[in-house]
């Protein structure tokens, strides 16, 4: 795998590399101590998975995660030493595919790893588009459109739309959802809601009158399903 490590401390960049260079994988590493030159760098080159910091000199995290997701689908995992819920939910809501905190255990590591590449590179997907109501979603080019709106959407997120729409109309219960998209069920249900709700977010449709329309519907204590 082509992974990029952007942090400014070295042995923090030390520790992400020893813990992948460990596995079975054969990796290959860039490392950047400035979230700019990172960004330049992926502007330019392909990767298969991406760490970020969000105490970097140059740039706040936040702003290297959202101006990479309008270039690059690829897997970010946020290694950061701020575990508060309203910088995780921030990270989440940008475009990460996971938050992992510092100190982490290098198996903890691994484990992450190991889910966002598997989402990332897994399952096949059936359908391919989908369209509803002013709604275009295109799995194989990643792209959804809202209004004429392009909408940036994470893998997970991605993952979610596939497991909702295998079975358009169905309800998706809580732990097959989970397995679906997340490849386990040992997913927190509020990682679920999380998901769905910034899923409802970006792809809200104006119908025209006033209202807004939701694609995905609640149902309580069961699980999702798909409107139309």
């Amino acid at each position: 795998m082509e992974i990029v490590i952007c942090d400014d401390d070295p042995n923090q960049r030390d520790s992400i590399r020893v813990c992948l260079e460990i596995t079975a994988t054969e990796n290959s590493f860039t490392e950047f101590e400035l979230g700019s030159d990172a960004l330049d760098h992926l502007k330019r080159n392909s990767a298969d998975l991406i760490f970020l910091d969000m105490g970097l000199p140059d740039l706040d995290g936040l702003e290297v995660l959202r101006k990479l997701r309008s270039y690059t689908d690829a897997p970010v995992i946020v290694v950061s030493g701020n575990d508060t819920t309203e910088s995780v939910t921030k990270a989440l809501t940008i475009g990460a595919d996971d938050y992992i905190t510092k100190p982490f255990v290098p198996i903890e590591l691994m484990a992450r790893v190991e889910a966002v590449t598997r989402r990332a590179t897994g399952r096949a997907v059936e359908r391919t588009t989908f369209s509803l109501n002013g709604l275009l979603l295109d799995f194989d080019r990643k792209q959804a459109i809202v209004d004429g709106e392009k909408v940036d959407l994470n893998l997970t997120e991605w993952d979610v739309l596939k497991a909702l729409l295998s079975e358009s109309g169905v309800v998706v219960e809580y732990p097959a959802l989970k397995m679906q998209a997340w490849g386990s069920t040992d997913v927190s249900d509020a990682a679920v809601h999380m998901a769905i709700r910034r899923l409802r977010q970006k792809l809200r449709h104006d119908s025209g009158d006033g209202e807004s329309d939701d694609l995905i519907r609640s149902h309580r204590g069961i699980g999702y399903s798909i409107n139309g």
